[in-house]
């Protein structure tokens, strides 16, 4: 007897496929189940319809599912953990790290239990990783882990105080004007005193010298 799945069978085949199938089978099984339905000419029209439709709707979804793992095969993931000493990480890094990190790096959502690791990862480093989107199409990528301590990934000195840079700025005016004990640097007249007495002494040798005795 020819039918109609109208759903998955296993071992008969998917929704929409036509089979020949013996008749008790079909009779006292698959129709009153409603696993099935007789396959008449009319019938048949639909289910080659509906057929078609979702060969269309499985080859779309399957472009989409090459899109993602394009999007993530050779790529490198990076995520910063706390460590400890010798690169040890506090705890472990999961799919479920990983897959949070891709869809925040690469902006493509994956589910965790489709990603795979090499090997447990512990420690900082570069790790080896798949994800598996089944039917074949399989992303290889590489997880790269690295300490988020300050200065891991190259962050600058902190900015100097505003107490610390008035101290800084009274110390240089301190060491152009003086040697910071009280005491003028060197070259330099103490109030002036030194050039008012040269002047006045050249005054009196010019009013000799006009009014001689």
């Amino acid at each position: 007897m020819k039918v109609i799945l109208t759903q998955n069978v296993p071992g008969v085949g998917e929704a929409g496929a036509i089979k020949e199938v013996a008749d008790g089978y079909a009779r006292n099984y698959l129709i009153p189940k409603k696993l099935a339905a007789p396959a008449t000419r009319g019938s048949l029209k639909q289910a080659e319809a509906q057929a078609e439709a979702i060969a269309r709707k499985a080859s779309k979804q399957r472009e989409t599912v090459q899109q993602t793992a394009s999007a993530l095969d050779g790529k490198v993931v990076r995520i910063r953990a706390r460590t400890g000493s010798e690169n040890r990480l506090y705890g472990s890094i999961t799919p479920s790290d990983v897959a949070d990190a891709i869809g925040k790096q690469l902006n493509v959502t994956i589910d965790r239990r489709k990603v795979e690791l090499a090997e447990a990862i512990h420690r900082t480093g570069t790790y080896a990783a798949t994800a598996d989107f089944g039917s074949g199409i399989v992303a290889q990528f590489q997880v790269e882990v690295a300490s988020e301590a300050a200065g891991a990934f190259g962050a600058s000195a902190p900015a100097q105080s505003g107490a610390g840079a008035g101290a800084g700025a009274g110390a240089g005016a301190a060491d152009a004007g003086g040697d910071g004990d009280g005491e003028p640097a060197a070259g330099t007249p103490e109030g002036g005193a030194g050039t008012g007495d040269a002047a006045s002494e050249e005054v009196a040798e010019q009013e000799a010298e006009a009014n001689p005795t």
